[in-house]
């Protein structure tokens, strides 16, 4: 059972306690019984609706992240994935080919934003220890990463051009793309990348379709907004 798996486990106990309290109170004012349990119904159905619609989200194939070259993609994805996001983009990308592989039997993956995380901490709730991993599961050496840079040669989308999924790219699907999925801002006709921030457009555009991809992309341009909110000042001559 992953750790977001065990959040949410703590998030959901926590909400069911809450209602309960709510429940008890109303019953006590006076409340019909039968209202009480159509409030609870439509309280757990719309915290269960969200919770699977936002955070059960596509596990990205150990194939599709050569895909993700830019260092902000890896570390957003670590997060979203509840993975260390420190080290730099080979780390990085190991760390999530290791977590892919061990969850390479399923399409979907369970993950929960940090409060949630800090949640479960804070009430400590007892489970099962994770089983160990698997030698095929354990993070390689650095000799071997290095290894692997050397055989293979720089990853990146040229000279392919696959998207994420093995899609193709596609002029008609970059013709319908008006604003940048990155940081929202308009195009000019026929641009394959943005020219206010170089975001590949029809990539971010496929990546969007998903959920991940809508998270990544949130996180994303949130990180643009607080570096245009606090810009960093040029040093002073001494």
């Amino acid at each position: 059972m992953t750790a977001a798996k065990r959040a949410w486990e703590a998030a959901t106990l926590v909400v069911t306690l809450s209602a309960l309290a709510v429940s008890g109170v109303l019953l006590n004012w006076g409340a019909e019984y039968y209202k009480v349990l159509a409030l609870n119904i439509v309280v757990f159905s719309c915290y269960l609706y969200v919770v699977y619609k936002r955070y059960h989200v596509e596990m990205v194939p150990e194939k599709d992240l050569a895909l993700f070259d830019d260092p902000d993609d890896l570390r957003i994805l670590c997060d979203i994935y509840g993975l260390s996001a420190s080290g730099g983009p080979i780390i990085l990308k190991q760390r999530l080919k290791d977590f892919s592989r061990k969850n390479r039997e399923s399409s979907f993956v369970w993950v929960a934003p940090r409060a949630v995380h800090s949640l479960r901490s804070a009430l400590e709730v007892n489970v099962a220890p994770e089983e160990p991993p698997r030698a095929s599961d354990e993070p390689k050496k650095v000799s071997t990463l290095v290894m692997e840079m050397v055989s293979v040669g720089p990853s990146g989308r040229a000279p392919s051009g696959m998207l994420v999924g093995g899609r193709p790219r596609s002029s008609a699907r970059l013709a319908t793309i008006g604003s940048c999925p990155v940081c929202e801002s308009r195009l000019p006709k026929g641009s394959a990348a943005c020219p206010e921030c170089g975001a590949d457009l029809e990539f971010y555009a496929v990546l969007s379709e998903s959920k991940l991809g809508k998270l990544l992309l949130a996180e994303k341009a949130e990180a643009r907004r607080r570096k245009l909110r606090y810009p960093v000042s040029p040093p002073r001559d001494a």
